[in-house]
């Protein structure tokens, strides 16, 4: 049976890396989601946030910018478990923070793009 490559990628996110050691957790665990979430918290208190998209995306502001900027807080959570919990090992937490921050990330994401072309 052939798998292809969204699949692979899909089960390869919900599993722990499996090596990464220090330098990884510290830039991808720590020094990224530190300044995703910066971008986000800056983003949610002016009301002012860039949605990536072709010809260099959009400027959303409101309500929208600060549910667009929730999405960037869940990514920078979902690299922080996956990349700092996932090589510790502790797995309930990654396993449970991740989670938690992929749905926040999906749901955030639907909810602007209702926001936007549909309310």
């Amino acid at each position: 049976m052939r798998r292809d490559r969204a699949y692979e990628e899909a089960t390869d996110l919900a599993h722990p890396p499996g090596q990464g050691g220090r330098v990884r957790m510290i830039f991808l665990g720590i020094l990224l989601p530190a300044a995703v979430a910066w971008y986000a918290w800056k983003g949610f208190s002016k009301e002012m946030i860039w949605w990536p998209g072709k010809a260099g995306g959009a400027t959303l502001r409101g309500e929208s910018a600060r549910i667009l900027a929730l999405c960037y807080l869940a990514a920078a959570g979902v690299a922080h478990f996956r990349w700092f919990w996932g090589l510790i090992p502790i797995y309930r937490i990654f396993i449970w923070g991740t989670t938690l921050s992929m749905l926040l990330w999906i749901g955030g994401c639907g909810t602007v793009v209702y926001r936007e072309f549909f309310y």
